[in-house]
């Protein structure tokens, strides 16, 4: 109860304070290179889950984006084969100040600078209801599906609706929209797999993740989602 007060009054403060430095650069090499092969890795995944339908418009969402380190992997993905497209990406927690006192914010902006259409929202996907707004592609790496790594990071318990959150994604989808949802770890997997379940959702199981170009402590599973699939399920 304390540790979630905590998260309250602290979520509370940076969203109305919204302080950071401003024009964030990463200098460190290591850091650069280390984010090149994750945006090779971003790509990499895309490429082998998503169906790769032409388009000449398309809108394209990021769920739980952070700071957006990854999202030229996913801009040079798409490019592939959509003429024109817009790219959002939404976080609840942007402004969450770094121990240099850049936020999240501000730190996608170096990281999405040059990218045309790309757009950072600083808000709740629960808040992205305009009717006209629906998106062709949306990905979702690492939700919450379980209390506890909500909680470390940070976030009021309030805010944990895995299930509510995951019928507002599916909602958003234009008719033949995919959703790709990537867990980190066998159990949140099988959190994930029984929350479809309970919500009547069909998805393709995809297995773990492999890239050449990046390897992570824990496994990663994917899982694949389309709303033609979906029309009576929610």
């Amino acid at each position: 109860m304390f540790n979630d007060l905590k998260n309250s009054i602290d979520f509370f403060i940076r969203n109305k304070t919204k302080f950071s430095r401003k024009n964030f650069q990463e200098k460190d090499e290591e850091k650069l290179l280390r984010n090149y092969l994750e945006n090779l890795y971003t790509y990499d995944i895309l490429d082998r889950f998503f169906e790769k339908i032409p388009y000449k418009k398309a809108r394209i969402l990021d769920i739980g984006c952070k700071n957006w380190f990854y999202a030229k992997g996913e801009y040079n993905f798409f490019k592939t084969f959509i003429e024109d497209f817009i790219l959002d990406g939404v976080e609840i927690d942007a402004y969450r100040l770094y121990s240099t006192f850049y936020t999240r914010y501000e730190t996608a902006k170096f990281y999405t600078k040059n990218l045309k259409n790309v757009n950072y929202i600083a808000g709740n996907l629960l808040d992205i209801s305009n009717i006209s707004v629906h998106y062709d592609f949306i990905i979702w790496i690492l939700p919450f599906v379980s209390i506890e790594p909500h909680k470390y990071w940070g976030l009021p318990q309030k805010l944990f609706m895995p299930e509510k959150l995951l019928k507002q994604a599916i909602s958003l989808l234009n008719e033949k929209g995919q959703l790709l949802i990537i867990n980190q770890g066998e159990k949140e997997a099988q959190i994930q797999k029984r929350m479809f379940d309970n919500l009547h959702i069909k998805y393709e199981e995809k297995g773990i993740v492999k890239s050449e170009f990046m390897e992570y402590k824990n496994n990663r599973y994917a899982y694949l989602i389309k709303k033609q699939h979906n029309h009576r399920s929610l």
